[in-house]
Formats: C-alpha cells, sequence, structure tokens
C-alpha cells in the first residue's frame, strides 16, 4: 500500500488550527495588506493534502477587546477568501460537498474560549450567522462559563444554558481545554455528537490538558471524535516529544475509543512563535501519518477514518 496514494485518496480533516490568530496577528505588526491565509497557509494545507481545516477564533483579552478581535479574525479570514477560488467557508452541508467535490478546501470557523460573546448568550446568534461550527468554552481559565484545565469549577449555570443554545443552533461542542468537572457537566447535558478537537491521553503522559480513559469512552459514547494533538504527547523538558511519541497516543485512543472515534487535531502554531515537533511540523508534513499508521499495521479502512471521515461524520451531523 503505497502511503502516497492512500492519503491523496482520502479526506483529510484538521480539526484544529490557529489560523486566525495568525492573521491578527500578521495585521497588528501592521503587515495589513499581506493576505497571510493565501500566502502562507494555503501551500502547506494542499502540499498535505488537507481538505478540511477548523480554524479558531482565539483572544486573551477582557470581553470587549476579545470581541473586537475576533470580528478582526473573521472579517480578515473572510476578506482574504472572498480572493481564493481554491477554498472557501462552510457554514452548510451544500458548502461542504461543495468543497469537497470542486477540490477546495473548506474552512470550518470555531472559537477557542467563549470570551468575546461575554456573558450574553444571545450573541452566539450572531457568530453563528457568521459561520461558527464549533466552539471550546474556555481555554485555561475561568470565563463566565466554564473552568479551563488549569482552573477548578465544573459549568457554571450560563454555561448549561450555552451548551444547550449551541446544541439548537447547530454548533459543535469542543471539550478541549476544559477541566474534568466542566467535561462531566457537558456529558450530563449533550444531546449531539462531542468532540475534544485537540486532546491525547492522560494514561501515556499525565498531563492536564490531557483525557483519562473514561473521558476518552464517554465522547466515544456520544458519537464524538477526538482529535490527536502535536502538543502534550511527552515531557518536552526531557526530550520525549517525536513522531513515536504522537503516533503511541494514536494508537492509544483508537484502542481505548475505537476507529470511528479518533482523528487529527494536529494545532500546528510554530508560526506563532510556539515549539514545533520535529518531522511533523506543519500540515505539509500530514502524509507522514498515513505513513506510520500503514507501518503499524492500520487497515486502509481505519487509516481513511483517522485522516477524516470520522470528523467528517460529526460535521455531517450538525450542519444544516
Amino acid at each position: 500500500m503505497d502511503y502516497l496514494d492512500l492519503h491523496n485518496s482520502s479526506i483529510v480533516v484538521d480539526a484544529h488550527s490557529d489560523i486566525p490568530l495568525h492573521i491578527l496577528k500578521n495585521k497588528m505588526e501592521g503587515n495589513k495588506d499581506e493576505e497571510i491565509f493565501n500566502a502562507y497557509h494555503m501551500p502547506l494545507l494542499k502540499e498535505g493534502g488537507v481538505n478540511i481545516v477548523v480554524v479558531n477564533l482565539f483572544e486573551n483579552l477582557h470581553p470587549e477587546g476579545s470581541l473586537k478581535e475576533a470580528l478582526i479574525e473573521v472579517s480578515e479570514l473572510k476578506k482574504q477568501l472572498d480572493n481564493n477560488d481554491e477554498a472557501i467557508l462552510i457554514y452548510n452541508k451544500e458548502d461542504l460537498h461543495k468543497a469537497l467535490k470542486e477540490n477546495k478546501i473548506g474552512v470550518v470557523l470555531s472559537m477557542e474560549g467563549m470570551e468575546p460573546i461575554s456573558n450574553e448568550i444571545v450573541l452566539l446568534r450572531t457568530f453563528y450567522e457568521l459561520g461558527l461550527r464549533s466552539a471550546i468554552l474556555t481555554w485555561n481559565w475561568r470565563n463566565y462559563f466554564a473552568s479551563g484545565s488549569w482552573e477548578t469549577g465544573g459549568l457554571s449555570k450560563l454555561g448549561k444554558e450555552l451548551i444547550v443554545e449551541m446544541e439548537n443552533l447547530g454548533i459543535i461542542i469542543d471539550v478541549s481545554h476544559l477541566n474534568e468537572e466542566g467535561f462531566w457537566d457537558i456529558m450530563k447535558i449533550a444531546k449531539t455528537p462531542v468532540i475534544a478537537s485537540h486532546s491525547n491521553a492522560k494514561a501515556l503522559y499525565n498531563h492536564v490538558r490531557n483525557l483519562s480513559d473514561d473521558q476518552i469512552k464517554a465522547i466515544a459514547d456520544t458519537g464524538g471524535v477526538i482529535g490527536v494533538n502535536t502538543y502534550f504527547t511527552g515531557d518536552k523538558e526531557k526530550g520525549e516529544v517525536s513522531i513515536d511519541t504522537y503516533m503511541n497516543h494514536m494508537e492509544y485512543l483508537l484502542d481505548v475509543a475505537g476507529e470511528d472515534h479518533v482523528g487529527l487535531g494536529f494545532d500546528f502554531n510554530g508560526y506563532l512563535g510556539s515549539p514545533k515537533l520535529k518531522g511533523l511540523e506543519d500540515c505539509s508534513k500530514a502524509t507522514i501519518v498515513t505513513n506510520e499508521l500503514i507501518k503499524r499495521g492500520y487497515s486502509e479502512t481505519t487509516i481513511k477514518k483517522v485522516l477524516g471521515e470520522n470528523f467528517l461524520g460529526v460535521l455531517e451531523n450538525i450542519l444544516k
């Protein structure tokens, strides 16, 4: 089985990317005319054979500042997509099918932390109209809705109401970055498939950002998917991170969750100055994962599910 042939004949979904933050950072640095999505990210996505990429609005300011930054990110992304005949923002199933049929890169808008809507759930509908189709309640801290992985306390009353509204509108619930209390609060409420867009296995590396076996199984029970993350695969200070540690997490998740519930959530953000995983630095290297799965003895059916079919199923379920 040739890994490139298999990869190129598969649908590939990267469930977590910080491209909008890169766009914002580039704009704030004064490069107003440079279309960073088209000039920098498109070549990498195409080289890696990525068909669908989930891009996250991310802010770390007070709510008013976060709202402004999120709107800038959306506006700049849309402007750059308007100048790109090879990519499309996905609002609905028709857009998704068009992207796949016409071999365009489909862009799905997500939000990593709900700071931009402050404590006004009504604003969620506004972001939905702008294209928001997936969201994480909070990043690593506490906000009006939930607590991040480094904090204590579960979902607030407002957070529980937000989960219901997300499902009403058609927004995927993403539990990456939530602490365990908030995670289990969501599991009591959610009626649609829940994802962890970029999380790994706590059994292999005991880190607050990784998932316990019970959490992994609970996500699978909802029909959801876990995207394997290039971070938190081992202790980087001890040199314990590599493609092998990344693949070990993928293999473990496949064993615990099953082949229908594991995907890719690379979280490549070396372009933001964060450390890169050697050999798997950006999405142009996505073919390496296909090769590694073949080496580890996985079938073509399983590999295609991991590369994209599993996350594609979640999108098909939520899109209207």
